[in-house]
């Protein structure tokens, strides 16, 4: 608890965060038809986004309260190994060992400080628990035990999709419980395996729709192949020495040594695998499938996303590591306890000092940069991050050395553009979104240029780029936005009404939205309702003070006092609220 406490105090990133919580209107409003009809960032997960909207509703947006579930189901998940090691191995310095790497090891920092990454720590606590299950039905014969097994195996999958492989994993737990294979033991698992191959479509299914099926990095088989056993390699290395990690670790230049070291790795593992079923070392057998089991589908044979390996994919495959670590201290007759206080230590001050990285987006993204300073990803975020800071000379920078590096890549011209448009430079911006345009048929570029087009006052270029980005996402609510812009600015107040209230109803929490339409009200001489919107409007961002201005201006219209608004509004230099409140209140 002491290792992780920082997390408390520290905010939340930009990558996965705000879709799957803090921008995530179905989560805020606990819509559990939404969550479960819906797939969120290449995820079918509605049991992990219950827990992320039951969080929600009682932390709100304070990121501390995030942070604690993810510390908390990660302390249990610790308990949850320490009673399986026991049940297992019957070996006390095993059950600790394993516990103890499990909680302290620095790569298990990017599941516990990552907010979204709730669906590892809670899909573990349900696998774990399943096992836990398991191991009693194995003693006891219990029809409840297997019954609560499958519960638990069913709220895995559906906090995350990877528990799929729990039905191997058992055969895993069967091996070391009954030292032999008994043919009528992989009866009881048809019905998990049935499970995980309906969950296995579904989560194809949404990895492709959300366009997490990296089609660049569909190699050759024999290269995947390769990819993999070099994967493996740095696994190995990264649980014994646990230096330079970051959150992204790229695909290395494809040369015949990976590869070489990738299928040395292979051959060197299963002969591994056949030395000690040969010598009947039945634990260690069952304990390396067991790693492997846990980390075939983050092993790239179907690429998704853009690295090759990363920490987050070892937070259950390390419970296998810690095991087999465990039984070599356990051979060791003396210093048991000496040996275990020293990992402690280690693992305590190299993970403390690992959270700090987690401070903020930027210092995350920076981190990444310093051992790869090429890698676009975090270029193009780093660049993002510094646009919401308002350091936006720094910004650009990034911005242009992630074009540079990838100029095929259309986010870094897209996130080029919103910069421009953030700086009042229309001009510029159409560009890059035209050459984000010409890469791929981005819709949320379609929307950046529209803003540009009506802020150069082409209305009739606006209406036709909102019009097309509402094709690929008829719920984009910055394109019903600018097109209620074009119309209100045309007098078109109808259709303008229209679709301000079309972007409300996609977006409550954006000021911007209630603004304009109360600007509209006004135009339609209905100073209720923009009233009404106006104070919704400085409800949802205090310091908008403009809003202030207009409220008076309505309450002025109403016949109440408008003084108070317009106060505000004047004490910030908004100077039509100066002549108004000189006029009105003094």
């Amino acid at each position: 608890m002491a290792v992780y406490s920082k997390f408390l105090f520290f905010g939340h990133i930009s990558w996965d965060d705000p879709e799957m919580v803090f921008k995530n209107q179905a989560v805020k409003d606990f819509d559990l038809k939404f969550l479960f009809t819906n797939h969120f960032v290449g995820n079918y997960i509605p049991v992990t986004m219950m827990v992320h909207s039951f969080t929600w509703f009682i932390f709100e947006n304070h990121t501390g309260g995030h942070h604690a579930v993810n510390i908390l189901l990660h302390l249990l998940n610790g308990i949850l190994i320490y009673s399986i090691g026991k049940h297992l191995f019957k070996n006390e310095v095993i059950s600790n060992i394993g516990a103890i790497i499990f909680l302290l090891h620095p790569i298990q920092i990017e599941s516990v400080a990552w907010i979204s990454e709730l669906k590892n720590v809670l899909s573990t606590t349900f696998y774990l628990a399943g096992i836990l299950q398991y191991l009693n039905f194995i003693e006891n014969e219990s029809k409840k035990s297997y019954a609560l097994c499958f519960l638990f195996f069913v709220l895995g999958c559906l906090s995350k999709s990877s528990t799929v492989v729990f039905p191997l994993s058992l055969i895993c737990i069967d091996l070391i419980v009954r030292q032999k294979i008994i043919f009528k033991n992989f009866l009881n698992k048809i019905p998990f395996l049935v499970l995980s191959v309906l969950f296995g479509i579904i989560n194809i299914k949404t990895q492709t729709a959300d366009m997490f099926i990296n089609h660049a990095h569909e190699f050759p088989y024999y290269q995947r192949v390769g990819f993999a056993g070099f994967a493996f390699v740095k696994y190995a290395l990264l649980f014994l020495f646990p230096l330079n990690l970051s959150v992204i670790y790229p695909y290395p230049e494809i040369k015949t040594p990976v590869f070489m070291l990738g299928f040395f790795a292979i051959i060197s593992l299963l002969s591994l695998l056949t030395f000690c079923i040969w010598k009947k070392k039945l634990n260690t057998s069952a304990v390396i499938v067991f790693i492997f089991v846990n980390l075939i589908l983050v092993l790239q044979l179907m690429p998704f996303g853009e690295v090759l390996y990363a920490d987050r994919y070892l937070y259950v495959p390390i419970i296998g590591l810690a095991w087999l670590f465990g039984m070599i201290i356990s051979k060791i007759k003396t210093q048991v306890k000496f040996i275990s206080i020293l990992i402690i230590l280690f693992f305590t001050v190299f993970t403390f000092a690992r959270t700090n990285t987690w401070k903020s987006a930027i210092i995350l993204y920076e981190d990444i940069l310093k051992n790869y300073p090429d890698q676009f990803i975090a270029l193009n975020s780093a660049g993002v991050e510094c646009m919401f800071l308002n350091e936006d000379k720094k910004s650009l920078d990034y911005f242009d050395r992630a074009t540079a590096i990838a100029p095929r890549n259309y986010k870094g011209f897209y996130n080029k553009g919103l910069l421009f448009l953030k700086n009042n430079k229309p001009e510029l911006a159409i560009k890059s979104f035209n050459k984000s345009l010409e890469l791929y048929d981005y819709g949320k570029a379609y929307t950046g240029r529209a803003s540009a087009y009506y802020l150069l006052g082409d209305f009739s270029k606006a209406i036709n780029d909102a019009q097309l980005a509402l094709k690929t996402d008829v719920n984009n609510s910055k394109a019903h936005f600018v097109l209620a812009n074009c119309y209100n600015d045309l007098n078109q107040l109808d259709e303008a009404m229209y679709e301000y209230n079309k972007s409300i109803e996609l977006n409550k929490n954006e000021p911007d939205f209630y603004f304009k339409r109360a600007i509209t009200f006004g135009k339609k001489q209905d100073f209720i309702s923009c009233l009404n919107d106006l104070i919704v409007c400085t409800s949802i961002r205090p310091d908008y003070y403009e809003a202030y201005y207009w409220k008076g201006v309505a309450k002025i219209n109403l016949k109440q006092n408008p003084c108070e608004d317009l106060k505000i509004a004047a004490q910030h230099n908004f100077e039509p609220a100066v002549n108004a409140f000189n006029k009105y209140c003094r």
